[in-house]
């Protein structure tokens, strides 16, 4: 794509940019800004709509007590129980234990805090997920 063609389309950028390489008239491989692009534009809210569907499953299986609250923080944070024991300095297999509801009931206030802290949230939240759906990744596009 040449330098003055980079699309400039309204994005999720919101005034920002971002920055892609172009060629310039000596077909020169360059740094060039660009404000968005519909495909791009298109394309996220695609994977952030599945995402938020993903997201919507886990929070109806928590509230059906098949899945523990810790579940719904997890997917709200895009961290899967690997990824999330290794920030939490805890074994993968406790994780994966912890999303069982009476697992989790159990867990001392100590490992609370350590989970809590590690998803940026209070013990309290931790502990509860939304009784309604909410759009966690999608924002209004006012």
């Amino acid at each position: 794509m040449r330098e003055e063609e980079v699309p400039q389309d309204a994005s999720f950028y919101r005034g920002h940019q971002r920055v892609c390489y172009a060629l310039n008239k000596d077909n020169r491989y360059v740094v060039a800004r660009s404000a968005g692009w519909e495909v791009e534009r298109v394309a996220t809210a695609q994977a952030l709509l599945e995402l938020e569907a993903e997201v919507e499953q886990t929070r109806r299986r928590v509230l059906a007590g098949e899945r523990s609250p810790l579940a719904y923080h997890l997917a709200t944070h895009q961290m899967t129980p690997k990824l999330f024991a290794q920030h939490a300095g805890v074994a993968s297999w406790r994780v994966r234990r912890h999303l069982k509801p009476a697992v989790f009931a159990r867990l001392s206030p100590r490992l609370l805090e350590r989970y809590a802290r590690c998803l940026a949230l209070d013990v309290a939240q931790l502990a509860r997920v939304p009784e309604r759906a909410s759009h966690v990744f999608l924002e209004d596009e006012a």
